[in-house]
Order: structure tokens, then C-alpha cells, then sequence
């Protein structure tokens, strides 16, 4: 959310004349010398310093009468300057004993590109202190612009404003305005402090607060940040006004008032931190009483990273919240976070050296259950880790892996496990391929607990793995479509012998079947964890072509295929997991190609050889003719069975131009398995001609397994000034690939978000 900083662009508006400053000579109207005493060059006419502490006055006029020792008028096109800054006048009385000027007649102050305009000014140019009556100033930082009743100069860093209009609309009829009955502007604090402000939008008050705090520079500033409002389905109208406090330039917070006409009012708090070594933020949510849920809610994270010295580090992590639906009632933005099952609550002491690293971890998890798709909660576990890695040391590369976890669970076994895993391999590449054989041996204890009669027992297993990658690069010049492109062949030999070894008895404590993709067809085991080792004999053959840029090596197009060969059949397997008997794995295939500059598509397919059937497809594209022009479309199709799709899944999404000002918005993701719409995003965007956008979104998204949420999120844009309503910019950022902004040159966000 945009700060309300909608005075704080009058920042530019230091008008009160340097005393120490100094400037170019300007040349005299007519070259006439009126005043004795004054120094006379060829064509400007100048005051010497009162003291040594005053730069030189340049002064100009039509006629010049007075005396330098006392004062000095200047009648008719009269321009006085001192360092950067310009008065211009009809009538300018300047007084060089009191150091004060007096102007009237069409005056203009002008200093560091900012000008002010009114028909009289008054001002001690020691002090700082004056008044310049019915001013209208322009700041030519920002092309903002307004009017004043008066402007009070208070001191050389304090100004007053009283009775203001002030608008970043630069067309010839604002469409919004700011009035503020007073505005004070401290320079030495660098805030302004607004009384009774109000924000019209075609005239019509849409924001109104009694005082304003607002930064009047660059640096944050402790103050109340816009307002948003909401619709939601789960919480009905929402409001969240949140407040900021800029606590040190490495510190800041905010506190946020969250009421929603459901359930009640919720507050939270953001806290973050940075030093040199160490840095981290803290997030906070608690709504006592809901009305709906019937108790108390609350969700509360931490995120810690240190540098201890010597090559030790420590972080944590930490997240828990009040029960399992806390995130599908209060999240509307994020489907993501809407469907996590879990929070990570870990610990960790890291160490590094030149060869070895290691760390002392506790992890455990906060599972948010849905009573209509359970799931079983992952193991806690506390863990020491050891590695350390020597290359080319001789022309060999030296590994070792060491680890040893204690895994405890609410439901089942717990247990302990240690391994060890050294390793050995000669890379011996070239720049037309390479070959890298490699060898090693796994070496596991474990010790498993007594649980529900069972008996406690320790088993060890010891598996040797021996690998040897290789491949080659052929490179050559061609065209394709009369353009020159580089094309590689890119052959590939990945050779894995892993010996059988019974492991029925092991538990599962961290291990799962790894997704069959390009990165694991040539990595060292089936499974994604160390409690189960597939054997292996088998031979992975792969073959790459790329067509690469000749200038920029970007690539262009590429085509890549895989397939395994098995020597023997599977006999390490999951529990109740039918071992593969057949002779090949199923054939990998991807292209991707960027077919213009403004279009790409890339298909991945899975094809199963024993059914003669695809096992899983995935076709996006994505096509960007213009800015804010995209459509992006995905289908994702995944076969459990010969017969039975196990995922059938059309995402598309768009930002497309209706007219001139006009842009639509949408995503739909859809599940033919589940005949339902996972998430849907509709809404429109218009941008007037005007300094201001407004946008109109929708969303509705499954937070659970027959659970949805729907949101509403209406957004006035008004630009030099605020985003005013809720924001739809993270739904539309993620949900839409390459969603641009309408009016880039709005507020880019808060203080807070621009925070570093």
C-alpha cells in the first residue's frame, strides 16, 4: 500500500534563499549604473558582500535606484539572484542592512527547478522568515503543482502552508485534487504534518483524516499507510489500515488494524531487521474471538540469519499458526499459501571451511490438516550434517557425505539413522565432450524404536555405486529461416551399476519416489531420499540439439530426448509398489522453441512404450505481441493407469488491450479429474487519459478439497499520489505470466516495501 505521502513531493519546495550560495552573473536590462557604489562590469550590475559569510548579489532590472550600503530597488523586469536562487519581480525592494527582500507584481521564486508565483513576497533572507501571499507553485521534479492561501517561511527550514490545493495532475482539469487546511513542512526533520486533509476525485471527497503525517524526502517516515477495503467471501467487508514505523535507518515495523464485519478485528505486526551480521523479520496475527470460528485465531512466523564468525552461521525458521484452517479463511490473495499443509519450525548452526561444511539442525512441523484429504505428517527430526569436497585434486575429485538424524512421529516408529557416503571421480573434459567416472559406497545404520508390540531392532546395509557419464558437443553454422544460427548435437551415455540389497525392514523416514524427469534419468537413485537404494543396471541414453544466437548464444530452439535401458529387472521397491519387469523406461521428449520474438511454446511428453500411451504431458506457450498484450496457455495431463487419467488439468491466462484505455484480465485453471475450477481471475482495467487508473478484479480459488473462497479487490489509482482500495497485484502477478502494469509510473509501493 502507497504511503500517504501526498504532500511529501512539496519536499522539491525548499524555497527559502540560501544565504551561502553562489550563482553565474546575469546581465542588466540595459547597462545603466543608478546606484553609487556598486561595481560596475560590461553588462551586470553586482553587490559585494555585506560580510564575509554573504556570496555575492546579482541584480537586474529595467531601472536599479538605491544605495549599496543601505538598500536597493529595482523597478520593472527587476530579477534578483543569490547562489540557486532567482526572485523576479515588478517592484523588488532589497534592504542589504536587515537582509531583507520585498517583492510585488507578478513575483517568481525559483530555486532547484521548483517555482512559485503570487503577487507579493516578503522575506528575511538571514532569518528565513516571510510570507508569500495566494502563492501557485509547480515542482519540476515530479510536474506536481497547487495553490496556497499563504505560504509561511518560519525559519530556513520550516514552511507553512495554509488553506492548500495540491494535485501530481498535470491535465489542464485535475482529475483529483488534495486540500489541506494547514501544512507544516520541517526540512531539518524532514516531515510534513497535514491538518484536515481531504483527497477529491472528480470532485467528489473519497479520503479524509483530520492529520498527516507524510516523509518530505527520500527517507522513510514513521506514518499511517493508505487504507485498503474488501470483499471476501469467508470474512465479508474487510478494511485493513496499517501504520509504519521507521524505527532506525536498519529497522522498521508496521502495525496493522484488520476488521472484517464476519469475524471481528484482527491486528498485526511486521518487524524487521538488518545489520551487518545478522538480519531477519518477525510476523505476527492474532484476532481475538471470532465470531465465526468460535475462538481465538492467531499465526505468528520469525525468520533469523547470522553470521557468528569464523565460519559459523545461524537461522531459524518459524511458523505456527491456530489450527488447520487459518490459511484458507485468511489468506485472498495467494492460492499457494491458501493450500499449505505445512509450517517449517527448525533451527540450524552452520560451519564452513575451504574442504569441509557441516551444520546442526532441528526441524519439525506444524501439518494443517483438511478433514477431507488427510495426509500423513512428516517425521521431526534432529540432524547432524557433515561434508566435504576436494576436486581436482590430481585430476580427481574427492566427496564425502555424513549424516546422522533422529526421527520421532506422533503415529508410527521412531528411529535413528547414520550414513556415510564417500565418493571418488575423474572428470576428464574437453571442449568437444567429456567423461566422468565415478565411484562410491553407501554406508547406513539404523536403529529403530519399539512401536505398537513391535519390537525394537537395528539393521546396517552397505551398497557400492559405480556410474560413468559422458557425452559429446559437434557444433555447426546454418540458417533457419535465412537467419544464421549455431546448431549443437549434443549425445549422452550415463552408465549406473548398483548392486541389490534387501531393505523390506527399513523405515521411510524421508524418502519417496522421485518424480521420472530430464534431472533424475541421470541421477544415482529412483527414490528422492536415502532410506531406499534402488539396484540398478542400466544405461540412459540422451540426445540434445540446441540452435543458439551466433551473436548472443541465446537460445533459440532446442530438442532433447532420453530413454533407460535396464539390464535386470527392479527388485527394490516401496511397500506395496508393484517392481518394474520391463526393459525400458518410459521415452522423455521436450521441444521448445522461441518461434518469433514475441511467441515461444515448450511440450514435454512422458510416452510409456508397454501401453503405447502418453504417461504425461505438458504443452504451455506463451505469446507477448506488445506490452500489455499476453496470453499464456498451459495443459498439464498425467496417466496413473493404462485406462485412467490421474491428472487432466487447462490453464490459461491473459492481459489483453480492449480498446485504447480498456485492458482485460483473467486466468482460469481447471481440472477435468476434479470437474472443477482450482482457480478463476476476471477483471478489468481502464486508464484514463487523466493521471488516474482504476481496476476491477475478481477471484475465486479452492483452498481446500470442496472448499473455495472468493474475493473482490476495486483499486483507484491516482498518479504522483496513492493507490486507493485493495490491491489485486499479487493474484495478478502470479496467476497471469508476464502481467505488466497499466500506469508504470504510479507509486511502485510503500515505504515499507522499499525497504533495504
Amino acid at each position: 500500500m502507497q504511503s500517504i505521502r501526498w504532500l511529501s513531493l512539496l519536499a522539491a519546495m525548499c524555497l527559502v534563499p540560501a544565504a551561502n550560495a553562489q550563482t553565474k552573473p546575469s546581465a542588466a536590462a540595459d547597462g545603466e549604473l543608478l546606484v553609487p557604489g556598486l561595481k560596475l562590469a560590461p553588462g551586470l550590475v553586482t553587490a559585494p558582500p555585506a560580510s564575509a559569510d554573504q556570496q555575492r548579489t546579482f541584480l537586474e532590472a529595467d531601472q536599479i535606484d538605491g544605495d549599496t550600503d543601505s538598500s536597493t530597488r529595482l523597478r520593472g523586469n527587476g530579477e534578483w539572484r543569490r547562489g540557486g536562487t532567482v526572485l523576479k519581480g515588478d517592484l523588488i525592494d532589497y534592504r542589504q542592512v536587515e537582509d531583507e527582500i520585498e517583492a510585488t507584481g507578478r513575483v517568481r521564486l525559483l530555486r532547484d527547478g521548483n517555482l512559485v508565483t503570487g503577487p507579493s513576497l516578503k522575506l528575511n533572507l538571514s532569518t528565513g522568515e516571510g510570507v508569500f501571499d495566494q502563492p501557485k507553485f509547480y515542482l519540476g521534479t515530479n510536474g506536481a503543482s497547487g495553490t496556497a492561501r499563504k505560504m509561511q517561511f518560519r525559519s530556513n527550514r520550516r514552511v507553512r502552508l495554509e488553506d492548500t490545493i495540491y494535485t501530481g495532475c498535470d491535465c489542464a482539469v485535475p482529475a483529483w485534487e488534495l486540500r489541506a487546511k494547514r501544512v507544516d513542512l520541517d526540512y531539518e526533520k524532514g516531515e510534513g504534518i497535514g491538518y484536515n486533509g481531504v483527497i477529491y476525485f472528480k470532485d467528489v471527497p473519497i479520503l479524509a483524516s483530520p492529520i498527516m503525517s507524510f516523509p518530505i524526502n527520500d527517507e522513510r517516515k514513521s506514518g499511517f499507510l493508505v487504507p485498503s477495503f474488501g470483499i471476501n467471501s469467508k470474512n465479508g467487508i474487510e478494511a485493513t489500515v496499517p501504520y509504519y514505523f521507521n524505527i532506525a535507518p536498519n529497522r522498521d515495523a508496521t502495525l496493522t488494524t484488520h476488521t472484517m464485519s464476519k469475524r471481528g478485528v484482527q491486528l498485526a505486526g511486521d518487524f524487521r531487521y538488518l545489520e551487518p551480521s545478522y538480519n531477519g523479520e518477525l510476523h505476527g496475527e492474532y484476532l481475538p474471538g471470532d465470531s465465526r470460528y468460535g475462538s481465538d485465531r492467531y499465526f505468528f512466523a520469525s525468520r533469523h540469519t547470522q553470521n557468528l564468525g569464523n565460519g559459523f552461521g545461524l537461522n531459524w525458521n518459524y511458523a505456527k499458526a491456530s489450527d488447520d484452517q487459518y490459511f484458507r479463511d485468511f489468506t485472498t490473495t495467494s492460492l499457494g499459501q491458501a493450500s499449505a499443509v505445512t509450517l517449517e519450525q527448525s533451527a540450524m548452526l552452520t560451519w564452513g571451511s575451504e574442504y569441509w561444511s557441516g551444520y546442526a539442525r532441528t526441524l519439525s512441523y506444524q501439518t494443517l490438516q483438511d478433514p477431507k484429504a488427510p495426509i500423513s505428517p512428516p517425521y521431526d527430526r534432529r540432524q547432524l550434517h557433515l561434508e566435504g569436497a576436494r576436486y581436482d585434486w590430481g585430476g580427481l575429485d574427492l566427496r564425502m557425505e555424513s549424516d546422522v538424524s533422529r526421527f520421532t512421529h506422533s503415529t508410527t516408529a521412531d528411529g535413528s539413522r547414520a550414513y556415510a557416503y564417500p565418493t571418488i571421480s575423474y572428470p576428464m573434459v574437453r571442449p568437444g565432450g567429456f567423461i566422468i567416472p565415478k565411484v562410491g559406497v553407501h554406508l547406513t545404520q539404523y536403529q529403530v524404536d519399539s512401536f505398537n508390540g513391535n519390537q525394537s531392532f537395528s539393521q546396517s546395509r552397505v551398497v557400492p555405486i559405480m556410474s560413468v557419464d559422458s557425452g559429446l558437443v559437434f557444433e555447426r553454422d546454418t540458417t533457419v529461416f535465412k537467419a544464421p544460427v549455431t546448431q549443437t548435437l549434443e549425445p549422452r551415455l550415463y552408465y549406473l551399476r548398483v548392486p541389490y540389497r534387501n531393505q523390506d525392514r527399513l523405515p521411510l523416514f524421508d524418502t519417496d519416489l522421485a518424480d521420472f524427469n530430464f534431472a533424475q534419468v541421470f541421477s544415482e537413485n529412483l527414490f528422492s531420499g536415502w532410506d531406499r537404494i534402488a539396484d540398478a543396471n542400466q544405461l540412459t541414453a540422451a540426445l540434445t540439439s540446441r540452435w543458439l544466437d551466433p551473436k548472443t548464444g541465446v537460445e533459440r530452439a532446442r530438442v532433447m530426448g532420453a530413454q533407460r535401458v535396464y539390464f535386470s529387472d527392479q527388485r527394490v521397491s516401496f511397500p506395496g509398489q508393484e517392481a518394474r519387469t520391463d526393459g525400458r523406461s518410459d521415452f522423455l521428449f521436450s521441444v521448445y522453441g522461441a518461434l518469433t520474438q514475441s511467441l515461444s511454446a515448450e511440450a514435454t511428453v512422458q510416452y510409456n512404450t508397454q501401453i503405447d500411451r502418453l504417461a504425461r504431458t505438458t504443452v504451455t506457450t506463451r505469446w507477448q505481441p506488445a506490452r500489455l498484450s499476453t496470453v499464456a496457455v498451459s495443459v498439464r495431463q498425467q496417466r496413473q493407469a493404462a485406462s485412467r487419467l490421474a491428472q487432466e488439468q487447462v490453464d490459461v491466462a491473459f492481459q489483453w488491450p480492449l480498446s485504447r484505455q480498456w485492458f482485460g484480465v483473467g486466468r482460469v485453471d481447471y481440472s477435468f479429474e476434479d470437474n472443477r475450477i482450482i482457480e478463476m481471475l476476471a477483471g478489468l482495467e481502464y486508464k484514463s487519459d487523466c493521471c488516474w487508473a482504476l481496476r476491477v478484479v475478481g477471484q475465486r480459488y479452492a483452498v481446500a478439497k470442496d472448499e473455495a473462497t472468493t474475493a473482490l479487490f476495486v483499486q483507484l489509482e491516482l498518479t504522483g499520489l496513492s493507490r486507493i482500495g485493495s490491491s489485486p497485484f499479487q493474484a495478478l502477478r502470479r496467476g497471469i505470466p508476464g502481467y505488466q502494469t497499466i500506469n508504470p509510473s504510479a507509486p511502485a509501493g510503500s515505504v515499507f516495501e522499499r525497504y533495504e
